[in-house]
């Protein structure tokens, strides 16, 4: 089953879809070891990465970030986005060369941490997440205490 599949079946009629990103490959280039090693398995390497980087998949909804991830089996997590209470994005020198990055959100659901790895854009893509939570925030009014455990 495809990930737009199961986005298909889990989707609300009144969720609004922003977007989908996954992992990029983009720093390859920029890595020797990552060179070498696909050098030396002949291409499988950057194959075997790839892999794993498209098969974990973002959605942005208007109510929710919905993560699926696995290559075999899949596992399908959502947090709401009115619980998520802080968003970081950051590069190292390599990513800030190939444009892309990781970006932690912070949630007050059992989810707790979210890591979303080798993201394009990421501090555009946080910027977007935290404009969309911020609004899903706004709609639905929550307490928010400062001291949260999770």
């Amino acid at each position: 089953m495809k990930n737009e599949d199961i986005l298909r079946n889990i989707l609300k009629k009144d969720e609004e879809f922003y977007w989908q990103v996954t992992g990029s490959v983009a720093d390859w280039k920029y890595n020797p070891l990552f060179l070498l090693l696909t050098l030396c398995t002949f291409g499988l390497f950057l194959f075997l990465v790839r892999l794993v980087r498209q098969y974990s998949s973002y959605t942005l909804t208007s109510t929710r970030l919905i993560i699926i991830s696995g290559i075999f089996g899949r596992k399908v997590d959502e947090v709401e986005l009115f619980r998520i209470v802080n968003s970081v994005s950051t590069q190292g020198p390599v990513e800030r060369i190939a444009n892309i990055g990781e970006i932690q959100l912070d949630s007050t659901d059992k989810t707790g941490e979210v890591i979303m790895k080798k993201i394009p854009s990421p501090h555009e893509v946080r910027d977007t997440i935290r404009a969309a939570y911020m609004a899903a925030r706004n709609k639905r009014n929550p307490v928010l205490l400062e001291n949260y455990n999770n």
